[in-house]
């Protein structure tokens, strides 16, 4: 009888399966590499309302890695969106709409990524470089010339000559 229970104690550790972790370290990682620092604000206009993508961008440091690329994809179809609407003729000038492409660029490989074997550190790298070309375009709609901690990686804003 003992033996029964020895080989059924035996064939029942062998075929239950670890079971993984309810949460990941992973989460907690990627959120120390992307910036938390709050987006730039650019003026508001009637014609385009930016809080929902702003709201988008501000939140992802919160959502866990594996969840954000839908995150990301909702982001790039909001840009796209707003690409897309008539914007104020104060803005509808080549410097402002080839900054916001370029934003919308940043958004698009961030959504679209094909990462590599770090692929933490490579989605954190790719959201903090479309944060910071959000910045640059709020600057540049601002009518902020100074821009603090430019990153040259990014490409520096097109000035309009008098």
């Amino acid at each position: 009888m003992r033996l029964c229970y020895l080989f059924f104690f035996i064939a029942l550790v062998g075929c239950t399966q670890k079971q993984p972790p309810l949460f990941s370290n992973n989460s907690v990682t990627v959120d120390t590499l992307i910036q938390k620092t709050p987006l730039k604000i650019p003026v508001s206009s009637q014609e385009l309302n930016w809080s929902n993508l702003l709201a988008l961008m501000e939140s992802l440091h919160e959502i866990p890695y594996d969840q954000r690329s839908i995150t990301l994809k909702n982001i790039k179809e909001e840009a796209i969106k707003l690409n897309t609407q008539a914007w104020p003729k104060d803005w509808d000038t080549k410097p402002i709409r080839a900054r916001f492409n370029v934003f919308v660029t940043h958004v698009s490989i961030a959504a679209d990524q094909r990462l590599g074997d770090d692929t933490i550190e490579e989605q954190s790298l790719v959201i903090n470089k479309m944060k910071i070309s959000w910045d640059i375009f709020a600057n540049q709609i601002r009518g902020d010339n100074v821009l603090t901690d430019f990153n040259s990686t990014i490409g520096q804003p097109i000035q309009k000559t008098k």
